[in-house]
């Protein structure tokens, strides 16, 4: 008889809060059989000690001497954990706080769609706010098309942290795109997973606080809440959008929606965004040019 299949994690670190990162650990790996953590920067030795004891032989690290962005560390942990012959790979980035049990709790949502007829790709918890005042919610984006099972229900995307990926169909819908770099990177791995016949779901039953951005810019009048970001940040998120208005798996619902959307947030984040007005502008126009002509690159740009 074979022994199961184990069930992974994957954490992606660059220049982490060594307290928050040490916690996530010590929660999440509790039910794994096998932890990745890839990194994307250096981290100091009593970090590493730290993180060593907490996760104890099944942690393993995949080191970078540059910051090569998260749809690489993804790939290169889904590649790992299927060398391994895991079955599900459970993704988080530095910033999470999972709840204990979270993990088992996805894995038996996922056992439960499956048993239901339903070809999950991907399930995740409702990320909230880890604090309000600070840190953006994150918006839900629920597909109407299908019924929810339970406390599941299915998702157009969810974020990547949190979420648990099924390997056994990760070949059918595809890496993650590398040279997104690091935003939108979730969501066209979901169109495409929905595109090729998968479904994306999310539990509300899991709740799991998520900090976004380095602050929040509310605009009351809009009931409008925006994560505050550098400029470079801003370009790779502009870039990617509008890269994403050339592919074919993007439902059209979400191009007409995200152009409108792009203008508005150009504009507050010109008047109140973290960083120079010109700057600012520069990085969404750069990223307007670069997306509309297909310029990607992996690497972060910084000359704004």
């Amino acid at each position: 008889m074979s022994s199961p299949r184990p069930d992974a994690i994957g954490i992606v670190v660059y220049h982490p809060d060594p307290e928050i990162l040490v916690s996530l650990l010590t929660v999440a790996a509790s039910g794994s059989d096998l932890v990745y953590i890839f990194l994307n920067a250096p981290l100091a030795e009593d970090t590493i000690t730290r993180l060593h004891a907490a996760a104890g032989p099944r942690l393993s690290f995949l080191e970078s001497p540059e910051n090569l962005g998260l749809g690489v560390a993804f790939n290169r942990m889904v590649a790992a954990s299927r060398a391994a012959d895991a079955r599900t790979l459970l993704l988080f980035d530095q910033d999470s706080s999972p709840p204990p049990g979270m993990h088992a709790h996805l894995l038996a949502t996922w056992t439960a769609l499956r048993a239901a007829g339903e070809r999950p790709a991907v399930i995740g918890p409702l990320a909230v706010s880890a604090d309000q005042e600070q840190f953006k919610p994150p918006r839900r984006f629920p597909n109407a098309a299908i019924q929810n099972l339970g406390t599941a229900w299915p998702a157009e995307f969810l974020i990547s942290s949190g979420s648990l990926l099924d390997l056994d169909v990760f070949d059918a819908i595809g890496p993650f795109r590398e040279d997104f770099f690091i935003d939108a990177i979730d969501i066209e791995w979901c169109f495409r997973a929905w595109a090729r016949g998968y479904s994306c779901w999310i539990d509300s039953a899991a709740p799991m606080p998520h900090r976004l951005g380095q602050g929040t810019i509310r605009v009351k009048l809009l009931n409008m809440h925006l994560a505050r970001q550098p400029p470079a940040r801003l370009y790779t998120y502009v870039r990617n959008q509008i890269a994403m208005l050339r592919a074919p798996e993007t439902p059209s619902r979400w191009k007409l929606r995200i152009v409108p959307y792009l203008c508005v947030q150009g504009l507050i984040y010109v008047i109140a965004g973290s960083g120079s007005r010109l700057s600012i502008a520069r990085a969404f126009g750069q990223g307007l040019i670069d997306g509309l002509t297909g310029r990607m690159g992996a690497g972060r740009r910084s000359d704004f």
